[in-house]
Formats: structure tokens, sequence, C-alpha cells
């Protein structure tokens, strides 16, 4: 007779320890590479575990560090080898981190599929506003191609480094820090000149946006327009009278 029962109970049990583990060690590195069913399976169990553990933090503010370890029940979802280290990292350098932050600490990026037998997708499971953040420098790499093409950001990669600098302690500065540093390192950029001293890099700085409108041109402010087809606003709502119900009692 066929079985009903789906999985194991140690299958179970291992699938958890992995959640546990990938949560330690994404805290710890502040990003990690692995597939892309598990990233997207760990995600939202580090989502949770960060969330209560920075709002059960707010609570004791003015309490050491010892007493905040013991009493914050979220760092009981941590493995005990890791409950120090990790727990210690939370309470110290993450809230401070995010102050602001309920949700949405967590990020993920798609990779290119392992080579191999297998060709598993691969993803890259990231702390938002870390000095490790891979959105954050290759964003501050199309800003600093834009900006030696000398053409004006267009209002897609706008919205993406506000998103990526309004939490972010100094974000803008920093910002601009990575985008300097992505003009010297990515384009070989001479600071002191002011030139591009690489000639393939100048014949690849040529290759320009296909549509320029949106770079500073009539698209310009229109995020929402769609590039392929031709969007019409959308009519003011009328303000409709309903008429009086014959069965209320005047």
């Amino acid at each position: 007779m066929p079985s009903l029962q789906k999985f194991h109970a140690n299958v179970a049990r291992h699938v958890k320890l992995m959640d546990k583990n990938l949560c330690a060690n994404l805290i710890r590195h502040e990003y990690i590479v692995t597939g892309r069913t598990k990233a997207k399976r760990s995600q939202r169990k580090i989502e949770r575990f960060l969330s209560r553990a920075v709002s059960e933090n707010k609570q004791m503010l003015e309490k050491d560090e010892e007493f905040k370890l013991k009493n914050n029940k979220a760092l009981s979802y941590l493995q005990p080898p890791d409950k120090q280290e990790v727990g210690s990292k939370v309470i110290n350098d993450l809230v401070n981190r995010y102050p602001k932050r309920t949700h949405g600490f967590t990020r993920i990026i798609k990779l290119e599929p392992r080579l191999g037998e297998d060709k598993a997708p691969m993803s890259v499971l990231e702390l938002v506003d870390s000095e490790y953040e891979i959105k954050f420098w290759f964003t501050a790499k199309i800003v600093a191609r834009l900006e030696l093409q000398g053409l004006e950001l267009d209002d897609l990669t706008k919205h993406t480094v506000t998103k990526l600098t309004q939490f972010r302690v100094n974000g803008e500065d920093k910002f601009r820090e990575a985008v300097e540093t992505a003009k010297v390192e990515f384009f070989k950029y001479d600071p002191e000149s002011g030139e591009v001293t690489d000639a393939d890099m100048k014949e690849n700085l040529n290759n320009l946006p296909r549509n320029l409108e949106y770079n500073g041109g009539s698209m310009s402010g229109k995020l929402l327009m769609s590039k392929k087809f031709n969007t019409i606003p959308r009519p003011e709502a009328k303000k409709v009278e309903l008429p009086k119900s014959p069965f209320l009692s005047s």
C-alpha cells in the first residue's frame, strides 16, 4: 500500500539545521553564495529572526550585553555554538545598522548556473547596507560608466541609488566614494588628468545606451512609462453620488 508520508522526520530536521546554519553564516560573513532554492527557503526564516531580534533589543537598550543575550528570546533560534558570536553581532552591530528597518534585511541576487553536471541555479544571499553589498557596487559601476560617458542618470538608476543610500549611515558620501573607486578600477580613469588612459576602454565607453531619451531626454521623469509600448495616462476618477435608498426612513 502506498505511503502518504511526504518526507521523513530526519529530512525535516536536516532542513531546519541547514536554515539555521545559513542564518548564522549570513550574519557572520554578510553574504553567502548558495543554491537559489536554499536561498529562497532560508530568506523568510532569516527575515523573521532578524525582525524579532531587532524589535526585542529595542526594549532592552539600557541593559548590558550579557543580559540581552540571555533575555532576547529571538536568539534561541540560533544553535548553541553560534549564539554567543552571532548574537553579539546582532546586538552590537546590526541593531545600530538597522534603526529604522522592521523588515527587508536581506536581498537575493541571481547568478549564473553552477559549473558541473547538475547546472544548479545559484544566488547570492546578502545583508543590505553592508560593506560587501554586491548591488551597491554594481550600481556604483553603472553610475561611473554613465558619468564618464557624459550622460545623466535614468529614472530607474536614480530610484535604485535612493533605495541603496536612504538607510545607510552617510550613504550618499559612501556611494560617491564607491563611484570614484569604480571609475579607477573598472574604467582605468586617471583622477589627476581626468581622462581614461586605456584605449580599449575608451572605445568601450563609446557604446551608448540604445535610447538616450531616458537619460535627460523627453522620457526623463517617467519612471513607470513602458519602454516598449506607448502608455496613456489614466483619467481622473469622477465623483459619483449614489441615490438614497428607498428603504431608509427619512
